[in-house]
């Protein structure tokens, strides 16, 4: 089986681009989402709003508000994920066009230039042509790169992701974001506590963009109908009471998680990247994550099939030291 170019399906599409002279290969995941202006003033805003979550049978799209004026503003209560009614007013025109703008680029900031996939041929392997895909710049080892992009979509349109957003008549109130459900300061940092290691004398802090989280959660496996917190799996084994602090990051170092509370790619934010790598590439078994700080700090030795790969196209007697052998 060749490297497929790409597979297209409810959850995201994947598109795998080959490596070219100075750029690494790519796996670009790609989300269509659709936003919607939440109008604050509805039924719809003061109810739960969990029917439009992946797998809710295909219903009408959330009412939406945009104000010409401040006079036109429309005003009423947001329910919130922790079922708490919020004041929330209409979007302008001019912040929802803003809004949408900084919103892709900060969740896309926030994702890339973090992953790195290395073939390690642990039990299975790539052919020599396929390899030779994954080899951007002969003095760095083959990898590919993971991207995020997010494809903006109008409302109605087929897309994977729906999320309203609330705009919050008092600047700074609480609100607790879920993945369907965001306001105008989910593209905001903000600051957050480790709280789960309180009993262990373990405290820190960290920040992070709640709609690069909550966009997360979107990337869903088929048929699942979220991508988990870091440590929901962990969580779930504990006293009620204690659950929803450990999802987040049971130790300070996974609370650093963008699936936790912070910004960082683990290994287990980049599940989706190796789910389709492993799909779209004959290499089931061997694929190893490394964040972007690791691998440009590791050597720099090429493999042993890499050195082999580019003597055969002419590139070793380019990068041998004079003395050296291949």
């Amino acid at each position: 089986m060749a490297i497929r170019p790409f597979i297209l399906e409810p959850n995201y599409d994947s598109f795998f681009d080959r490596a070219r002279v100075g750029q690494p290969a790519q796996l670009r995941i790609r989300l269509k989402v659709t936003l919607i202006p939440l109008d604050p003033s509805t039924a719809w805003a003061r109810s739960s709003h969990a029917a439009k979550r992946p797998g809710s049978p295909r219903g009408p799209l959330p009412p939406s508000h945009l104000a010409a004026s401040e006079a036109d503003f429309k005003r009423g209560s947001v329910v919130d994920a922790g079922g708490q009614p919020v004041p929330c007013r209409s979007w302008l025109v001019g912040e929802w066009r803003e809004f949408t703008r900084r919103f892709k680029s900060i969740v896309e900031t926030v994702w890339n230039n973090q992953m790195v996939f290395l073939p390690t041929e642990n039990g299975d392997s790539l052919s020599d042509a396929d390899f030779r895909q994954l080899i951007g710049d002969p003095r760095v080892p083959a990898h590919v790169a993971g991207v995020l992009e997010i494809d903006l979509q109008p409302p109605g349109a087929d897309s994977h992701a729906i999320i309203e957003v609330a705009h919050l008549a008092n600047p700074g109130a609480t609100f607790r974001d879920r993945m369907t459900r965001i306001t105008d300061e989910s593209i905001q940092y903000g600051e957050h506590n480790f709280t789960a290691g309180r009993a262990r004398g373990i405290g820190g802090k960290t920040g992070q963009f709640a709609a690069a989280h909550e966009v997360g959660h979107w990337l869903r496996n088929p048929g699942s109908k979220v991508f988990d917190h870091i440590d929901r799996s962990y969580a779930r084994a504990l006293p009620r009471a204690q659950r929803d602090n450990a999802q987040y990051g049971r130790t300070l170092g996974r609370y650093y998680s963008i699936m936790g509370g912070g910004t960082v790619v683990t290994e287990h934010d980049a599940t989706p990247w190796l789910s389709r790598l492993r799909r779209q590439t004959p290499m089931q078994l061997g694929w190893m994550y490394v964040h972007r700080i690791n691998f440009r700090r590791g050597p720099d030795d090429v493999s042993a099939r890499q050195k082999m790969l580019l003597l055969a196209a002419g590139f070793m007697p380019k990068l041998l030291q004079p003395g050296q052998i291949p």
